[in-house]
């Protein structure tokens, strides 16, 4: 049997003083080494966490992917070539298919399942009966916790999938035929999965002899995967009780909403590492666990301000559907953001904006890296009108005339390209904890709770309460823009639109738009313009990925997906 084991070396043990995670998995030793010790336990377990690299939408790569980029959140700057694939999903009528889709991991997935399913596999087998048990509870509560965010990773995107879950022996996807779980049952195995991985996990880790603990998983963490997790699933009241059991860890002082009236508070949630509002954060290391999201993201003029131009950036731009969800306060009151309005915002479109804003979005005359952006046609960082010419093919300027803020890295002294990013990734946080908390009681018809929880959201950045409302249309009216405005960027847009199930009525035949910024000296005109040169395409059975086809193939017992037969 082919064991998936990272090697236990000299230069691996080393790997203990580091401060990430995912420590390479693919040298291999015997499981006799592996449970010789928890400091050998931890190395294997440790190479696990790779699965939350993978899944991260700051790990990009030349295709750029992100899931809010599948949404109305993000527009992609080009079309051939391979940061042009959601451009390309959008625009071409069979772009994604059972034989080819390019937003599915499902092979990665099952892998990582078959190696966390190793685990159990020993120790059914007796191989770590000479550890520690209390320490090794708590090892098997880390990979139950990976094994059921994998399977959730997979059911939100495929709906009902095949669990592989024998812990008696190796259920192996290449092995035998398998017939797919129904989408209610998989959500069962997963909800319970965190449950029994919260009774197992401590609130927090501590460095100790057996190595670094930053970023490993806690009780916190696996409460509140559950909480999103009963929610996909409607179990309404199951949502609220973990959001509860979070929010008693809360009281204990393990987590917070970090204060935010100001744009400066608010940052640090994406910039101070082990905050209290972090609850899974993705820790990256520099020159040890790097990614390229600066490179691909960060404003255009970045590069050329020093001495390397003509490299990637701006590969994507937040949409004006983005930006102008954030609130503005116009002499003392706030009110929703409309460009038709803009004659009485006397301080112009950017000024005294929900604090959010700034902490999410980089726009024209912002400050950056000490220096003013400048987002018009021949300024420094430029705007170009989309198009799906080859020629605008790696041209590096905003087609929104805007930038991401959110996530990026204000270092004017790195280039992203001899040394990469090493900001962390957000998973989880305690607001998404009181959002999904609003959302569930909203399901239960209990508004006031509902909005108590969107009040506690807003009154940390200074908005004042909204009115509320009685029915469930109108409520997601003010749940969706608070989740845009809290949790834009961090992987949850396109999700709660199919959810929600008004995908197919905001993405399809829409088109998305930017603000087109005329300069003349010191003065600026903005002109709202469509940033698709067609409607976007977002059938149906795009609400739902399809079963590859090599699994329909290999496995004949597995059925493909109803709207992709």
């Amino acid at each position: 049997m082919k064991k998936f084991i990272i090697g236990i070396t000299v230069f691996l043990l080393a790997i203990q003083s580091c401060d990430v995670l995912d420590v390479d998995p693919r040298q291999k030793y015997s499981e006799t080494t592996t449970y010789v010790s928890i400091k050998n336990l931890d190395l294997y377990v440790k190479g696990f966490y790779g699965i939350f690299y993978a899944n991260s939408d700051i790990n990009v790569s030349s295709s750029c992917l992100m899931d809010d980029g599948a949404t109305d959140l993000v527009k992609y700057s080009w079309y051939n070539v391979t940061g042009g694939a959601m451009n390309k999903f959008f625009y071409q009528t069979n772009y994604v298919t059972p034989e080819s889709n390019f937003r599915s991991n499902w092979d990665d997935l099952y892998t990582r399942i078959r190696q966390l399913n190793e685990y159990f596999y020993d120790l059914g087998q007796g191989r770590a009966n000479g550890l520690d048990k209390e320490l090794l509870a708590i090892r098997t509560a880390e990979v139950r916790f990976m094994r059921a965010f994998a399977y959730q990773e997979l059911v939100i995107r495929h709906g009902g999938v095949i669990l592989r879950i024998d812990e008696d022996q190796i259920d192996d996807q290449n092995q035998r035929s398998k017939a797919r779980s129904s989408e209610a049952d998989c959500w069962n195995f997963i909800v319970n999965e965190y449950e029994k991985a919260a009774q197992g996990l401590p609130k927090e880790w501590k460095d100790s002899a057996e190595g670094n603990n930053v970023g490993r998983l806690t009780k916190g963490a696996a409460y509140g995967m559950k909480a999103r997790a009963a929610l996909y699933a409607k179990r309404w009241q199951d949502a609220i009780d973990a959001c509860d059991e979070v929010e008693k860890l809360a009281t204990e002082g393990y987590y917070q909403l970090l204060p935010g009236t100001t744009q400066a508070d608010y940052l640090k949630i994406f910039t101070t590492n082990n905050n209290k509002e972090l609850i899974l954060p993705v820790y990256y290391q520099k020159e040890k666990k790097q990614h390229s999201y600066d490179l691909y993201f960060c404003p255009p003029y970045d590069h050329v301000a020093i001495g390397i131009p003509d490299q990637i950036g701006t590969a994507a731009a937040p949409t004006d559907e983005y930006a102008s969800s954030f609130d503005i306060n116009v002499s003392g009151a706030w009110q929703a953001f409309n460009w038709n309005n803009l004659s009485t915002y006397t301080s112009g479109p950017w000024a005294s904006r929900d604090p959010r804003f700034y902490s999410s979005i980089l726009y024209n005359g912002a400050t950056w890296k000490g220096r003013t952006l400048e987002l018009y046609k021949d300024g420094n960082d430029g705007y170009m009108d989309f198009t799906t010419a080859s020629s605008q093919d790696n041209v590096h300027k905003s087609t929104t005339g805007y930038l991401f803020r959110k996530f990026m890295k204000n270092d004017v002294s790195i280039n992203f390209t001899s040394i990469l990013s090493d900001q962390y990734w957000i998973e989880m946080r305690y607001a998404e904890i009181i959002l999904i908390r609003s959302e569930a009681y909203a399901r239960l018809n209990n508004f006031g709770k509902a909005y108590e929880n969107l009040r506690t959201i807003r009154s940390r950045v200074g908005l004042p309460d909204l009115t509320q409302q009685n029915s469930w249309d109108n409520y997601l009216k003010d749940l969706s823009k608070e989740r845009i405005c809290e949790l834009g960027l961090e992987g949850h847009r396109y999700f709660d639109l199919i959810r929600w199930e008004i995908a197919v009525q905001t993405l399809n035949n829409s088109r998305l738009h930017g603000i087109k910024i005329g300069q003349s000296g010191s003065n600026f005109t903005y002109t709202r313009v469509e940033c698709d040169t067609q409607d976007r395409y977002f059938p149906q059975k795009y609400t739902i990925f399809p079963i590859p086809y090599t699994e329909i193939k290999n496995n004949t017992l597995c059925e493909q997906n109803e709207l992709w037969k």
